[in-house]
């Protein structure tokens, strides 16, 4: 399939005008028309219906849409890659979740720069479905996950677990009692955080089928600050509340009977990227770090 073809059906399906299309592309309208012509020729489908006013995408064309986004974006990553080298020895590109950049991986990648001065790196964030496409589409060599996949070619190293505890700021009524029972959680003024499969199986497992947060947040750093603003306790990562708790800004309230389960990070890489100089030096850094064994 000619990349210019789906370069030229991208543009216009955004554009929904072959005359627009044109004038990004630096084309005149007759060379997109043709291309487009000529990609429909190969399918054998009309990608749009056209008129003298407007163009519609067709189903054929919705559904070649998200194919050809994403053989643009590897193109165009494939060029930064190769542009990024210079004046760089090599290239390292690295996916995890944000809560996991925040709070466990921000001192190793600020160490990594400044170790490596001649290895240019970039990290890309999204949850762990998204950093293991990225490995899929070659966009990153190393994916930090808390979801171990199953996927032929690939490495998954067991790395850092991550206790899940009860906090409360200092002057809260429940942090003053200082301990709770599993089955009070669903009577407390919980800022719920679903830290994943573990995690939501033991909430499942051990409060009532009916239980419902009453203020449920999808970002960690979010749920801190209304913790520290008093709106309520949560159940956190310790990772994310462990400057918190050394300075005594939040406290630790005992869960007794059933203890959450710890949240495990997983590395995952191709294996023929695994001797790669700059994956090696980010290994043995996580090594360093007590992240791994």
């Amino acid at each position: 399939m000619d990349f210019e073809q789906l370069r030229a059906f991208h543009t216009v399906a955004q554009t929904k005008n072959f005359t627009k299309a044109a004038e990004i592309l630096h084309l005149v309208q007759s060379t997109v028309t043709m291309r487009i012509k000529q990609l429909e020729e190969r399918i054998g489908k009309p990608l749009f219906i056209r008129d003298k006013r407007n163009v519609e995408i067709t189903q054929a064309g919705l559904s070649l849409l998200p194919y050809a986004e994403r053989i643009l974006k590897l193109a165009q990553e494939g060029i930064s890659e190769v542009a990024s080298l210079q004046p760089y020895e090599d290239r390292l590109t690295i996916g995890s979740l944000m809560s996991v950049w925040s709070y466990t991986l921000e001192p190793v990648l600020k160490e990594y720069h400044y170790r490596y001065p001649n290895i240019a790196v970039k990290t890309k964030t999204g949850h762990s479905g998204d950093v293991i496409q990225y490995l899929l589409d070659n966009i990153i060599q190393i994916g930090i996950v808390y979801i171990p996949p199953s996927l032929p070619n690939f490495e998954v190293i067991p790395c850092f677990e991550d206790e899940i505890v009860l906090v409360g700021p200092p002057d809260h009524p429940i942090t003053r009692e200082g301990t709770v029972t599993v089955k009070d959680i669903a009577s407390l003024p919980l800022l719920y955080v679903n830290w994943g499969s573990p995690f939501h199986e033991w909430i499942h497992n051990n409060l009532p089928r009916s239980f419902v947060p009453k203020l449920q947040v999808d970002q960690a750093g979010l749920a801190l600050d209304l913790i520290k603003e008093g709106v309520g306790i949560s159940l956190m990562t310790r990772s994310c509340v462990k400057q918190e708790l050394m300075e005594g800004t939040l406290k630790e309230i005992v869960i007794q009977g059933s203890k959450p389960p710890k949240r495990s990070a997983y590395i995952v890489l191709p294996h023929e990227k695994k001797n790669r100089p700059s994956v090696e030096k980010w290994l043995s850094l996580m090594r360093e770090f007590n992240y791994m064994t």
